[in-house]
């Protein structure tokens, strides 16, 4: 049986942006930071405190993350920690995602530098209209 993979709306994924627990989201993921999941093992085992109640405590709606996807998260972290590896920070996704945000960055910067030149342009046009008339005006 498939799942069908419901995508986070733009809006949400600004909501988890915002979240200091989140290390990347993107349409169908959320990543998490280190600290995020110790802290999501540490509370369950030290008080018992159900997932969804954890995730929440941490500043997520579990609303917006989904039932499904919320028992994924637990199953993946549950296997890291378990995992000869460990909890780690999934870093390859991270630079992905800095290296897009810097492509952005730097079109942004590209494009308001253009800008910057045309509105130069047509200062110094309009300049020189402003003296021809100024001049058209004393010849009169």
């Amino acid at each position: 049986m498939s799942r069908i993979k419901i995508p986070f709306t733009k809006e949400q994924q600004e909501i988890l942006r915002n979240n200091p627990f989140t290390l990347c989201v993107n349409d169908y993921q959320i990543r998490f930071t280190v600290e995020f999941k110790k802290y999501l093992l540490a509370e369950r085992e030290k008080n018992g405190t159900p997932w969804k109640q954890v995730f929440r405590k941490a500043g997520y709606d579990s609303e917006i993350i989904g039932e499904t996807r919320l028992q994924g998260i637990v199953k993946n972290i549950r296997n890291e920690a378990a995992s000869e590896k460990g909890i780690h920070e999934t870093s390859s996704i991270r630079k992905r995602e800095l290296e897009l945000e810097d492509k952005k960055t730097k079109k942004a910067i590209r494009e308001l530098q253009e800008e910057v030149i045309q509105l130069q342009q047509q200062i110094e046009f309009l300049k020189k209209i402003q003296m021809l008339n100024t001049l058209d005006e004393s010849e009169k």
